[in-house]
This record gives structure tokens, C-alpha cells and sequence, in this order.
């Protein structure tokens, strides 16, 4: 495989789910399976290994990936879980998503893919309101970058993204739609 289509796959299912009442996201059952399933099911043949990055239930979790980790940083967003996928990352690129993606977790996996440039270091979608979100595709050699903008006490997405030189690309916002609170099922 080139480098355009080797890849890992990362997942962040590290966040705290306040909005839920403190429940793991990725174990929330929508449409009849746990979130982290519907990402799994958007696995393409080109993923090199999948990685999750989990806050806690790491024993369900391991059902589904190939290697699960934590971030070494609580409480750091998702930047941490970035940085920890990273750091374990074996390819020449991994592609991020969150755990809690219900818009269309294949089609930003595949739109990810295919857009990868050779000159990229890092490849972002942002919405129609260019909102920037954490599906992102990131070379291996900008661990170091991220790593410093952690250490410095970085926790912004979008400072992140500045800080790698991210070229971004805009895409319908539905696809980026994710289950931050209870009421995002209601149009599922």
C-alpha cells in the first residue's frame, strides 16, 4: 500500500459525557447497537489497524479494535485523545473520529481517503458554518507539533489544527452530526 490509502483508524471514545449524565458515549445504543459498532461498520478494507481511545470500559471496547489505550492527560478534550492515538499509531497516517459520529461516519472515513494529498500534513472537515470538527486525518510525523501544543496547555481543536497547518475542507454539515445530547436520536 502507498502512503494515500495505509492508515490506521482512531477512535475517540475518551470523553465524559456530560450531557449524557456521565455515560460512556460509545456504549450508547442507537438503532439497536452501541455507537462505537456504527464506526467500527465504517472500518474500510485500506484501515491498517483500528485504535480506540477510551476513558474507561476498556474490557468492551477491546471487542472492537485492535489495540485500545487512554490518554496519558484526563480531562484535556480531545486533543489528548488525539495525541495518545498518535503516539500509538503505527502507519504513515491515521484518520480521527469520535465515537459519537451518527451523520456519516463512511462516507467522512472515505471522503478522509480519497482527499489525502501527498503534501498534506494534516487533512480537517469543517461544516457549512466552518465549524471545525475532530474527524481529521494527521501524518505520523506531527505528533511532536501536537504533543508541544498539549504540553503548552492547548485543549482547542482549531488552535490544534492552526498549529499543524491542517488544510480544511467543508462538508455537509449532517454527515459531521454527532450524539452530543440525548435529543441528537430524535432525527436518527
Amino acid at each position: 500500500m502507498n502512503a494515500s490509502t495505509c492508515y490506521s483508524l482512531g477512535i475517540l471514545a475518551g470523553g465524559q459525557g456530560r450531557r449524557w449524565g456521565g455515560r460512556d458515549k460509545g456504549l450508547i445504543t442507537w438503532r439497536g447497537r452501541p455507537l462505537i459498532d456504527h464506526i467500527c461498520q465504517a472500518r474500510p478494507a485500506a484501515t491498517a489497524e483500528l485504535l480506540i481511545c477510551c476513558r474507561s470500559n476498556a474490557r468492551f471496547y477491546q471487542h472492537y479494535g485492535d489495540r485500545v489505550l487512554s490518554e496519558t492527560r484526563e480531562l484535556a478534550g480531545p486533543c489528548a485523545g488525539i495525541v495518545a492515538l498518535l503516539a500509538a499509531n503505527t502507519a504513515p497516517s491515521l484518520i480521527v473520529v469520535p465515537v459519537d459520529l451518527i451523520g456519516a461516519p463512511d462516507r467522512v472515513i472515505r471522503l478522509l481517503e480519497q482527499e489525502w494529498r501527498d503534501d498534506d500534513v494534516a487533512l480537517v472537515l469543517h461544516d457549512a458554518e466552518g465549524r471545525h470538527s475532530p474527524c481529521v486525518r494527521l501524518r505520523s510525523e506531527v505528533k511532536p507539533v501536537c504533543e508541544a501544543y498539549l504540553d503548552s496547555g492547548g485543549k482547542k481543536l482549531a488552535d490544534l489544527y492552526r498549529a499543524i497547518n491542517a488544510r480544511s475542507v467543508a462538508v455537509a454539515s449532517e454527515w459531521l452530526t454527532d450524539a452530543d445530547e440525548p435529543e441528537s436520536f430524535v432525527s436518527g
